[in-house]
């Protein structure tokens, strides 16, 4: 169990939405979840939006050393989620397991956080949905900490309600939660 809030402690095999508002606040939390990694001598995949990470990194070359550095691996969501084409849940899934391997491979404990962007297109709250259910049963078996960050304007209530059935916590700029909504199958 890993102490995450003063009141909370989560498994090393986590699953955890984060639906945030405020910009400055979430590269906060994700700053907070890069120092909390390193001090555990976790490596950290950050699947993030190009800008904000860019922001995030002058802080990390700031706060981390060079060595620490190291163990950060950014990857460009846009290109991860197929920003430009079709949000291909089982390309996606299969993807990140591939980027994983090397360090399962080499018993390197990883954590992840995933900012989760698309393209307007039909259908994407059942591809979300789909591609989630995945993420949670990879995440367990993978034994990772994974967060899965969402902007609040681009989701709607149902799909937030939908994410916390398949994520244990639900997280905010401010807040960190059970989800009361977890292993609930939803009614479609």
């Amino acid at each position: 169990m890993i102490p995450l809030t003063k009141f909370l402690e989560v498994s090393s095999a986590s699953h955890i939405v984060y639906v945030y508002e405020d910009k400055r606040y979430y590269i906060e939390n994700l700053i907070s979840y890069i120092k909390a990694g390193i001090e555990r001598d976790h490596h950290l995949l950050i699947i993030e939006n190009p800008t904000i990470y860019q922001e995030a990194e002058g802080m990390i070359s700031e706060l981390f050393s060079n060595e620490q550095q190291k163990r950060i691996h950014y990857v460009d969501n846009h290109s991860f989620y197929g920003y430009h084409r079709d949000f291909h849940v089982h390309s996606i899934v299969e993807h990140f397991g591939k980027i994983l391997e090397p360090f399962f491979k080499d018993n390197i404990i990883i954590r992840t956080w995933a900012h989760v962007e698309w393209k307007n297109q039909d259908g994407i709250s059942s591809k979300i949905e789909e591609f989630e259910n995945l993420a949670d049963c990879s995440v367990d078996e993978m034994g990772i900490m994974s967060v899965c960050a969402y902007t609040a304007t681009d989701i709607t209530a149902s799909l937030q309600n939908t994410l916390m059935r398949s994520h244990e916590y639900l997280m905010t700029d401010k807040e960190f939660v059970r989800s009361t909504f977890y292993g609930i199958p939803s009614n479609n």
